[in-house]
């Protein structure tokens, strides 16, 4: 199972409010799992205080969940869907099938929902499968009543089925259409239904979307909940209800807490991109090291980011035999072309230059016959 919990927020508040419904709740029915080959997945800023990580692991060793817990640290939003597939394929053989499930941080499931569509899933599927289970309990918690909720797929209801690569593709494809892209990427989609309550649902006024909106297509069909409503997943309701009291003394935030740094997230997102494009230039050079089907090119000397004295400076470095180097400058003005060099056999290549002490933008330029192949950017200080 993978949960991913609070990336990008510091609050130490929202934070303690959260945990409260996170370990009455969550925790509290993966706990009631009982002994299974279990690992659950908990995403985490890596950037959280020690603080709250500490209170995080608290809450774990609290339910007896210390050996079945691991942590996964992601540096940003834009990394969170490669956290996510970094954590699938740390459990198993990239040939060998998983049995996954995203779980959000204030749901709860039961056995029974993995085990019914283990049930279901068959073997020697080329692509990912998913089954759900569309009736399930969706909870009040402001008010503590309890109705029945219906979703044809979605987090808690969700299983997947496959290769870690498959399933992580399809997981982190729209959870609304998850049953159709399955069966669209090669897989099979099924369609699970049991005559129990398996998996939760909490509304409450911090959650995605406008809580009373949400509550209202309910109508009059919710009851007050009861210990027995909460029996199947492990939870306490005096916990339970302890939590709610908590979270709904804090005030409530204005807008969604995931959004409010919405510009941001866009630009280490644009930033994502470029680095994937980079480290995909990155595996085409260094998935052919004994061939010559990438050019590829580096600067042993001067190294960026070293002063060097005035006067003449020799870039020394190795490429692919056969490539030009190209040494470009630029001061106040545009970048000029100022020496080349072509790689000899054994890679090694050099361009010689005289310098003024000033401070220089210097750009090395591999060139595979006409065509650009790789550029190397750095600032050289001269004094």
């Amino acid at each position: 199972m993978v949960t991913r919990m609070g990336v990008g927020i510091f609050d130490p508040v929202w934070w303690r409010t959260r945990l409260g419904l996170f370990s009455s709740i969550t925790a509290a029915s993966v706990a009631a799992m009982g002994n299974r080959d279990l690992v659950w997945a908990i995403l985490l800023d890596s950037d959280l205080p020690p603080d709250i990580l500490g209170d995080v692991h608290d809450v774990i060793d609290a339910h007896g969940l210390t050996d079945t817990v691991r942590f996964h640290f992601v540096p940003d939003h834009s990394r969170l869907g490669d956290t996510v597939r970094a954590a699938l394929k740390a459990e198993t053989h990239p040939k060998r099938p998983l049995h996954a499930q995203l779980l959000d941080d204030d749901d709860a499931i039961s056995a029974r929902l993995h085990d019914a569509h283990l049930e279901a899933f068959e073997p020697d599927v080329a692509g990912a499968q998913v089954a759900t289970t569309a009736k399930g309990v969706g909870i009040d918690a402001p008010r503590g009543n309890r109705g029945e909720l219906i979703y044809p797929s979605h987090v808690p209801n969700s299983t997947f089925f496959g290769s870690a690569t498959d399933v992580g593709d399809l997981m982190l494809s729209s959870h609304r259409k998850w049953l159709t892209t399955a069966v669209q990427r090669g897989g099979l989609a099924h369609r699970v239904e049991t005559d129990t309550d398996d998996w939760l649902y909490l509304y409450h006024r911090q959650g995605d979307g406008d809580y009373d909106s949400r509550i209202a297509q309910f109508g009059d069909s919710m009851r007050p909940l009861t210990q027995t409503d909460l029996k199947p997943f492990g939870i306490d309701l005096e916990a339970f209800q302890a939590s709610v009291v908590e979270h709904e003394a804090t005030p409530e935030t204005m807008g969604l807490t995931w959004r409010r740094t919405q510009p941001q997230q866009y630009a280490l997102l644009d930033l994502h991109r470029r680095t994937r494009m980079l480290k995909q230039k990155c595996i085409r050079i260094n998935s052919d090291i004994f061939g010559q089907s990438e050019p590829f090119f580096y600067l042993r000397s001067p190294l960026p980011g070293k002063a060097r004295k005035a006067g003449a400076t020799e870039f020394i470095g190795v490429g692919t035999p056969g490539s030009r180097i190209e040494l470009w400058l630029k001061g106040k003005n545009d970048f000029k072309h100022m020496g080349s060099a072509e790689c000899a056999e054994d890679g090694s290549w050099s361009i010689r230059q005289n310098f003024r002490a000033s401070k220089w933008s210097v750009e090395l330029r591999q060139f595979s016959g006409d065509t650009a192949a790789n550029t190397l950017p750095f600032r050289l200080t001269i004094t």
